[in-house]
Formats: structure tokens, sequence, C-alpha cells
């Protein structure tokens, strides 16, 4: 008997692809990335929990220049994982060491501002992808079936309050040094190949997070969506 295809594989099948995901969305996917790893190897960062990776990872990365990790970012996936938190009660940013840094990045803004816009924009991203694709909300950006149908009934006014809670954000495969060293050695040696292959090993390692129910829900089947706004 022929085996069915779980719908989450045939996902990660045509997200390699290139099927699922439009040019503007892989872009600001891309984009997404790069500032990801762009914030998440300064050193004031350094014990920031969205950039909580492991000592290997996170020495293997800062060995990475800014052209180097701009290659990385291409990926059909996130980075990153984004987990909703229960509730947010009052939308206000608790206390973090980003907030309390008054040190000021590259771009001349101070790092937990460019932090919060970070995080809105992923947010919005997400947002965009709940209600257009469903599922590769999950394949993309990690989020869990239950945390897909909260994103996708949320009204637009209520991504910036949420942007503000704490916990969104956090990296994917934190303590995969392996990973992460393939990623950056294939994107430093311009390899179409290398990076492709790159790639498929992260795809697996995203059917790993499926199997574990990813963002800490038990997967689910796709729940029902409003009508295209």
């Amino acid at each position: 008997m022929r085996r069915t295809d779980h719908p989450l594989d045939l996902t990660a099948e045509v997200l390699l692809q290139g099927g699922v995901l439009t040019p503007s969305v892989r872009r600001d996917l891309a984009d997404l990335n790069r500032q990801f790893l762009e914030l998440g190897v300064a050193q004031e960062l350094a014990s920031d929990p969205r950039f909580a990776w492991s000592e290997a990872v996170r020495a293997d990365l800062c060995q990475a220049d800014a052209v180097t990790r701009e290659r990385m970012a291409a990926c059909p996936f996130a980075l990153f994982e984004i987990v909703l938190p229960a509730a947010c009660p009052g939308g206000g940013m608790a206390s973090s060491r980003v907030e309390d840094a008054a040190t000021t990045g590259v771009s001349g803004e101070p790092l937990h501002t460019r932090c919060l816009a970070f995080v809105y924009a992923a947010l919005f991203v997400a947002w965009r992808l709940a209600d257009t694709v469903p599922l590769a909300t999950r394949v993309t950006l990690g989020l869990s079936p239950g945390s897909e149908l909260r994103l996708n009934e949320m009204p637009l006014s209520e991504l910036s309050r949420l942007a503000a809670c704490p916990g969104l954000i956090r990296p994917r495969w934190p303590s995969h040094p392996r990973f992460w060293a393939m990623l950056r050695g294939a994107a430093r040696a311009r390899s179409s190949s290398a990076l492709q292959w790159a790639h498929c090993v992260g795809v697996c390692l995203l059917g790993s997070d499926f199997s574990e129910g990813g963002g800490g829900e038990p997967a689910g089947p796709p729940p029902g969506h409003r009508p295209p706004r």
C-alpha cells in the first residue's frame, strides 16, 4: 500500500522547491533572518533570551562577516521561531537586559528599539502568512496550530501590543552547532549546492520540531480561517 505523505512533509518539500512562498515573502523572510543574525551577534545581547544560542553556536556565528550572514539569511524558513504567550497583560515591555542597555548599534538606533522593530516586523509577516498561506507559518516560523489560529483572528492593531511581550522570539536549533557551521560554511563558500544541502538539513530539523508539537503546543489539523482580508 502506498504511504500517504503527511501534509507537513509535502509542505516542506514544496518549500524547498520555492512553491509555497511568494518572492515578496521570501524577500521579507531573508530580511528578518538578516536582522536576527545581526542583532544576535551583538555582544550586548549575548544574554538576551531571544538570541540564546549555545556558546558553540554563538562562537561560530560571530565568525561570520556581514556578507556571509546575508547569504545565510536567504533560507526558505526563519532562523528563529515565534511563540505566542498565553497572555500579555497591559501590553507593557517587561524589564529586560536589552532595554536597560543604553548601547547604540551600527545603525545609530538603540538596540532595544531595533529589537522591538524586528519583533513587530516578524509578527506582521507571520500575521500575513496566517491569512494567506496558513500551513507555511508552521514551517517557516514555527507557529503551532493554536498560535496560528490566534494570530489569524488578531486585528492588525494588536500586533504592536503583542510585540512588546517578552519571550515572543527564540532561536531555532540553539544547541545544534553542526547545522549552523554547515550553513555558515556554505554561505562563506558561495556554493549554491552547499546552501541547498544546508536548507535540506534545516527542513529535516524542522520535522523534528513538528514531531514535538512546536511552540509548546501539540500538533493538530489546520484550523479554520476567516475570509481573506
